[in-house]
């Protein structure tokens, strides 16, 4: 018995691993949870430093406005919340949402364009689902609404995430949530 086991080990050794080589690390790796949280984050990012566009977005008839640091001196700075937007936040939804270039000068495409664009009923489940989880509206009632299959529309959510995941892991990209 003990024999049989060995050789089958042995065999095991000998054969190429299926684990593919950006995985046989002790670095951590993408995955479609961290990619969906990543996703929401750039979008939050979006919705709060995105202004106004077109005409109306130059100028308005109000007069220009500057925050003086003494109006604030009597509030209690706990009280306030921490500010969201720090640079690395910004980097990180450019990233996410318009592509990046990595240090040999490669251009890399947004996460949701790539791969992604051949398949875009994976890719419309994703966005529908982040852009209902921004509003607050839950998943199942947009489903409903559109007449798709709760357990697939998560299905393919889920799927594009691992997309996503598995292209930054080939590209070598660290997690950052």
């Amino acid at each position: 018995m003990k024999a049989r086991a060995r050789q089958i080990l042995d065999e095991a050794a000998r054969q190429p691993s299926w684990v593919p080589e950006h995985a046989k690390g002790d670095q951590e790796l993408w995955s479609a949870a961290l990619v969906k949280k990543a996703l929401l984050d750039a979008f939050r990012m979006l919705r709060r430093v995105g202004g106004r566009v077109g005409p109306a977005g130059f100028s308005s008839y109000w007069p220009e406005f500057q925050n003086n640091p003494e109006d604030y001196a009597d509030e209690d700075k706990e009280k306030r919340r921490p500010s969201y937007y720090t640079r690395m936040t910004v980097t990180r939804m450019e990233q996410v949402l318009l592509g990046w270039k990595d240090d040999d000068g490669n251009t890399h495409a947004a996460w949701l364009a790539g791969s992604l664009l051949m398949v875009p009923e994976l890719r419309s489940k994703l966005v529908a689902w982040t852009k209902s989880e921004i509003r607050g509206e839950p998943f199942t009632d947009l489903c409903k609404r559109r007449r798709w299959p709760l357990a697939t529309a998560k299905r393919h959510r889920d799927r594009a995430a691992y997309m996503i995941a598995d292209r930054l892991n080939r590209l070598g990209v660290e997690p950052w949530v």
